[in-house]
């Protein structure tokens, strides 16, 4: 299972996933990218309702994200709380279920020295902690600050892998993937380019991977398309009038594109057990 980045727009993962969660369906690899990782450890946590919570619901919280976090903190999403408050207290996650879960689960973020995708697999990030992998993968430029971990520094995974379906075939004959832009849609070229070359200057291979971003996210949905018609990939993706803003401030906008979700998966539910009976036989 890959699941796509998008920031809040990971509330239509969020639905998928819950209804997943509902019909007990397992998967033994779950690769996530930013506020895909964020919702894929959840649903290995198997907490019922709690992406809903921490995705549709808590962004309306004024600890959640905005502007004054930003210049007070570095990040526009508020970091502590969002990876600290609500996981520990507010909406506690249940650390030791997601370690029990057998399923192998891998966290992309971006090299700030090399501009590379990394992974972190499910033990390494025993080691240096979860939060701090979500966190990593969930930095956007400019929009937060880089996050340390061992002797690099990184920032969002979507950066340099929005998409990581190549990693996922590379360890598995096919797979599913969970994207939160609708069918068709092509990502643009950056207008703060100039911004973004003073900005990372000093890193001038990460520099490349956030000016050639748009061509590498569409060439990963060139390859989607492609290994969907080969039968490779089960792709499940929103319809375009519910798409919102990695940054939606609207809560009913937010609760739609999740029901949404919740609806599109139902639908195609049958479908997609065809695909895993066929391709794995875990069903």
């Amino acid at each position: 299972m890959v699941l796509e980045g998008g920031g809040l727009r990971g509330a239509f993962t969020s639905g998928v996933m819950e209804y997943l969660l509902e019909r007990d369906l397992n998967f033994d690899r779950v690769v996530g990218v930013s506020a895909g990782a964020c919702v894929g450890a959840s649903y290995l946590s198997k907490q019922k309702g709690r992406n809903r919570k921490v995705n549709v619901e808590y962004p309306s919280d004024k600890r959640f994200m905005g502007l004054r976090h930003l210049l007070t903190t570095g990040s526009y999403f508020n970091m502590e709380f969002v990876f600290n408050e609500l996981p520990s207290r507010l909406v506690p996650f249940d650390e030791p279920a997601f370690y029990r879960n057998s399923a192998q689960f891998d966290v992309i973020a971006t090299s700030l020295t090399t501009g590379k995708s990394v992974v972190f697999s499910k033990s390494e990030i025993a080691e240096i902690g979860l939060n701090k992998a979500l966190v990593a993968s969930s930095s956007i430029p400019l929009l937060s600050r880089a996050v340390k971990i061992r002797e690099d520094l990184y920032f969002d995974g979507g950066v340099s892998d929005s998409i990581p379906v190549n990693y996922a075939l590379s360890q598995h004959e096919r797979a599913v993937v969970v994207l939160t832009r609708p069918r068709g849609y092509r990502k643009g070229k950056s207008p703060n380019k100039l911004l973004l070359k003073i900005a990372f200057r000093k890193h001038p291979e990460f520099q490349k991977a956030l000016i050639r971003r748009n061509d590498e996210y569409n060439e990963t949905l060139d390859l989607c398309d492609r290994m969907e018609q080969e039968g490779r990939l089960f792709i499940i993706a929103p319809s375009p009038e519910f798409s919102i803003g990695r940054t939606e401030r609207n809560y009913k906008k937010r609760m739609n594109l999740y029901m949404h979700g919740t609806h599109v998966i139902h639908k195609e539910f049958e479908s997609l057990q065809r695909f895993l009976t066929q391709v794995t036989g875990i069903i």
